[in-house]
């Protein structure tokens, strides 16, 4: 490949945050007038990169190299973003960053003023060439305005768009400082299905009319599948595939990164049975969790697909035709589940399909707009959290959230701090007999524990609430291979011992493989529901997140 052909090159480049190797030795090129996807599970290290691409971190080593707007060669690692956004770097953003309080118009207008050519005497006296900028810069913003079909909306204020047309407006600002190369950052994220499809074509549009490379980050599989060249798939930072979205798509390596590795599990299970191991018993660290029933038997299991979410009346946690939005964004639809005594239900989906927001619903976190939720017969839909808590349904949030500057102890007491019994010592004794480390941890500072052991001790802290629910969010996310089989055998274990566990998880077939039952959700909304027995080898499941 000649440099007349590259736009970009990146050679080696990783970054480190503390011991935190966040990305390492991604090398790669982008092509004048391609349109490449960026794509990986949670936590692979996409926006970071991105936030390298476009001058926000300065990489720890490695090169990146830029050919400009005149086919200049340009090293660009320690630029500021404002230097890359000068040289013919775009970029939007995860969640949108307009100027709420400004109109559509002046929003264009900010992005237009890196191409202003008077100084600033020209504009202090306001001489020919400022006014002749003024004009031009006028113009231009409402020539892109009309391309996209919002310059009926120039005099409004941007918060007050609908949320799509927000998403169109950052497009447009980042296109108005006429970049060779635009990033686009999860442009999709939020957006209802024919928004969607509203946004395919325009990025079809942009790189046909405006003659740009484009870099896209999105977890709406459909829609990368659809418009994206080319693929590349991080994962812990790394490159692990690139090629033809139809090549990574099936490729075993991004199967694995997104889904777990359904070869391990499927061996495990032929090990167990071939040894005739007994059914896992209670732990006798865990004797003293409360008493919960056993799920009620299923007659002959088959996937639902016409009605996946039929609410059960003998439920634990029953929750009907849950609505929440965030702003103008609508995050779920019409959400209708059940979990019975004793059972482990696992929610799975892409990124962004709504699974974390159904938790916080369910908690009390945050303010759901439609639906209820009741637990254990009784309404919690208004409830605060800590009043949840007291009911007995604890949650494990997703990164852990545990108390850095606290001992593990002080982090497992303050897990007890809604009981009034006297029973939280025996208590602490039941939980370091589930998870030994933390017993030899218990006057360390949690912020000093690894991964693995922060894990721990947030599902801990959670079981001194006493939860007759357990919520688990990621609960493997970050972990070793290694780590993520001990953490979903000490799910075993507590579910065992008579405790009911919702579980949220990117390994869709670990989790599968300890759960009762499943639900798939896509953009906010249950697709399908079943036993998870069946839903392990379901078709779906793939398309939920590879497209």
């Amino acid at each position: 490949m000649t440099n007349k052909n590259l736009i970009l090159k990146a050679s080696g480049v990783s970054i480190v945050f503390g011991g935190l190797r966040a990305v390492g030795d991604f090398s790669c090129e982008l092509r004048r007038g391609e349109l490449v996807g960026l794509i990986g599970p949670n936590g692979a290290g996409k926006t970071t990169l991105f936030n390298m691409l476009s001058g926000v971190y300065t990489p720890s080593s490695g090169e990146i190299t830029f050919w400009d707007k005149h086919e200049s060669v340009k090293s660009i690692g320690k630029k500021t973003p404002a230097g890359l956004n000068r040289i013919g770097i775009a970029r939007t953003f995860q969640n949108i960053r307009l100027f709420g309080n400004l109109s559509v118009k002046e929003n264009v207008l900010i992005a237009l003023h890196s191409s202003r050519r008077e100084n600033p005497v020209d504009a202090l006296l306001r001489l020919p060439r400022f006014r002749k900028d003024e004009f031009e810069m006028n113009i231009r913003a409402e020539e892109l305005l009309a391309l996209f079909a919002i310059d009926r909306k120039k005099n409004d204020r941007a918060k007050n768009l609908p949320y799509g047309e927000q998403r169109k407006l950052e497009i447009v600002r980042a296109l108005a400082s006429n970049p060779s190369l635009l990033l686009l950052d999860e442009p999709a994220a939020g957006m209802n299905p024919q928004e969607t499809t509203d946004l395919m074509r325009l990025i079809r549009t942009i790189r046909k009319d405006f003659h740009i490379t484009i870099l896209l980050i999105e977890h709406d599989m459909h829609l990368v599948m659809g418009i994206c060249e080319r693929l590349i798939v991080l994962d812990y930072g790394r490159i692990i595939a690139e090629g033809l979205p139809s090549e990574v798509k099936n490729n075993p390596a991004v199967i694995k990164a997104y889904l777990g590795d359904i070869d391990t599990i499927e061996n495990q299970e032929s090990k167990e049975k071939k040894r005739g191991d007994a059914p896992l018993a209670p732990a006798s660290s865990l004797a003293e969790l409360p008493a919960v029933a056993s799920a009620t038997p299923r007659d002959d299991p088959q996937i639902d697909c016409e009605h996946p979410a039929l609410v059960s009346p003998d439920s634990l946690l029953s929750v009907k035709n849950l609505e929440i939005a965030y702003g103008n964004i609508e995050a779920l639809h019409n959400v209708s589940f059940d979990v019975k005594k004793g059972e482990i239900i696992t929610l799975i989906g892409a990124n962004g399909a709504g699974k974390t927001t159904i938790l916080h619903g369910i908690s009390g976190i945050i303010w759901k707009n439609q639906g209820s939720v009741s637990f254990n017969g009784k309404s919690i839909t208004n409830l605060s959290p800590d009043r949840i808590v007291s009911l007995g349904l604890a949650q494990v949030p997703e990164g852990r959230r545990i108390f850095a500057n606290l001992s593990v102890k002080d982090n497992l007491e303050m897990g007890a701090f809604t009981r009034k019994d006297g029973a939280i010592k025996n208590d602490l004794e039941m939980v370091y007999g589930l998870f030994p480390r933390l017993k030899e941890r218990m006057k360390q500072m949690a912020g000093t524990l690894s991964g693995g052991e922060q894990q721990m001790l947030a599902m801990a802290r959670a079981l001194m609430a006493r939860p007759v629910l357990l919520l688990l969010d990621e609960p493997s996310m970050g972990l070793a291979p290694i780590l993520v089989d001990e953490i979903f055998a000490i799910i075993k274990r507590i579910n065992a011992a008579g405790t009911t566990i919702l579980l949220v998880e990117q390994n869709a077939y670990q989790a599968l493989n300890i759960a009762d039952r499943a639900y798939i959700l896509e953009t906010g909304s249950i697709v399908k529901s079943g036993p998870a027995a069946l839903l392990v080898k379901d078709p779906s499941i793939r398309e939920a997140y590879l497209g």
